[in-house]
């Protein structure tokens, strides 16, 4: 069950609150070095009021967790084409993750899916 005692909580901000956000789907692989490593895969619907609050803590918690492989917020949207795909924004990455964390509003966390986000 979610949200149980024993699940992954990542403390975001929001209405200068501390709330709980528990990743949808976390994998965990073996890793040579680090023995293994683990990627979370968020998928969030964009016109919720956390989005800018969620990817900051997720964001946060790639910086301070070093066996995190991908930590990706998923988002639906459409191609060049016009076929409605899934966009990534790969929070692992450093140059990612500094966008999300200097971002002031959703407008602003939209424009980093449009620029650094990719389909998969």
């Amino acid at each position: 069950p979610s949200r149980g005692s024993w699940a992954l909580c990542i403390p975001y901000e929001m209405d200068n609150e501390t709330q709980s956000a528990y990743p949808d789907f976390i994998i965990i692989r073996k890793d040579p070095v680090l023995s293994y490593v683990m990627d979370i895969l968020e998928p969030h619907d964009p016109t919720r009021k956390d989005n800018l609050g969620k990817a900051k803590g997720f964001a946060r918690y790639a910086t301070e967790e070093p066996r995190v492989g991908r930590i990706q917020l998923i988002r639906q949207g459409k191609d060049a084409a016009g076929k409605i795909r899934f966009k990534r924004l790969d929070l692992a990455k450093g140059a990612t993750r500094d966008k999300v964390l200097k971002a002031q509003n959703n407008d602003e966390l939209d424009h980093i899916f449009e620029t650094d986000g990719f389909f998969s």
